[in-house]
């Protein structure tokens, strides 16, 4: 029995999953990944493998129907499916599964410390003060403002809890849940796109990427919202259309920007995000606490056994 491992986060630790795979009698095949598979290196891999321990791989309904029939499960390091076409996977009988919920915490506790170091600028004046210097920027704080979360999932409600820590008021806009609500089950307003755009003096992206909101917030949205708006992304890259927002940081529309996640990744070292003092940069590891990584990796692997039955 074979599993193809692809997620960044095992890739990084093989020795330790290697080893676990291989007591439970299946071989692994370790390839080499920059960030992701494209669907042409998936296809590489087509037909030769039982299991797939998945990262943001594109794996496309060309790749699901290569890897049948002997695919029999894609277990998804993670929360995200985006990347993957569920519709076909569920028409092909192949079962997707992933960890929901598990870095609600991680992430919503490292949005707010993105956001207090774009609008604090905390990593530039602790770079000041090792180069000798000692500043006294006088900057905007949290207290008082509207965060408007978009995605009001497990980390929209994370982010939620936490703004209201910091004496926010919290809107949010989740399609989905305002189907049946009209209040969030923490209190949340549930508001439209557009007044959100009208009401939020703070919008955080919690949201899945899709077809209809690539570029979601874009020269249009951003001509809509307040002026001097705050943005936060620790979703997807493509959520943001990048040309838009720095547009928008050179003439104040955007007072400060907090991204840890990009429409190319690595972010280039000549990227004009990174010529902004009000930009915080992270690398897409906003996830990246010891207790959730380690309880998605058990999850991962639990995924796997089951439907391998190993």
């Amino acid at each position: 029995m074979k599993v193809l491992v692809s997620n960044i986060m095992m890739l990084n630790d093989q020795d330790r999953f290697d080893a676990i795979l291989r007591d439970r009698g299946i071989t692994p095949i370790w390839p080499e990944v920059n960030q992701f598979m494209d669907e042409a290196q998936c296809l590489e891999f087509a037909g030769e493998v039982d299991g797939w321990l998945a990262g943001d791989d594109q794996i496309t309904e060309t790749v699901l129907k290569a890897f049948l029939p002997r695919l029999k499960v894609i277990s998804k390091w993670g929360t995200g499916i985006d990347s993957i076409d569920l519709k076909t996977a569920k028409d092909l009988g192949v079962p997707i599964c992933n960890s929901p919920g598990a870095f609600r915490d991680a992430v919503s506790e490292y949005a707010i410390g993105l956001l207090l170091a774009a609008t604090r600028r905390l990593a530039r004046t602790d770079r000041m003060i090792r180069q000798g210097e000692w500043p006294k920027g006088r900057f905007p704080g949290m207290t008082g403002k509207t965060m408007g979360v978009i995605g009001y999932g497990a980390i929209g409600q994370g982010v939620g809890q936490r703004a209201r820590g910091l004496g926010m008021e919290v809107i949010a806009n989740d399609p989905f849940m305002a189907e049946t609500l009209d209040v969030a089950p923490d209190g949340a307003a549930l508001v439209t796109f557009e007044a959100l755009l009208e009401q939020a003096d703070v919008i955080c992206l919690c949201c899945n990427q899709s077809a209809e909101n690539y570029h979601l917030i874009n020269a249009d949205t951003l001509a809509r919202a307040r002026d001097g708006v705050i943005l936060c992304n620790v979703a997807r890259g493509g959520l943001v259309d990048e040309a838009a927002l720095i547009a928008a940081l050179k003439s104040g529309k955007v007072a400060a920007a907090a991204l840890d996640v990009f429409e190319v990744e690595p972010l280039p070292t000549d990227h004009p995000l990174l010529g902004f003092e009000n930009v915080a940069v992270s690398s897409h590891n906003a996830n990246s606490t010891v207790q959730a990584i380690e309880y998605v990796h058990e999850n991962t692997l639990n995924n796997l056994w089951k439907h391998l039955e190993v």
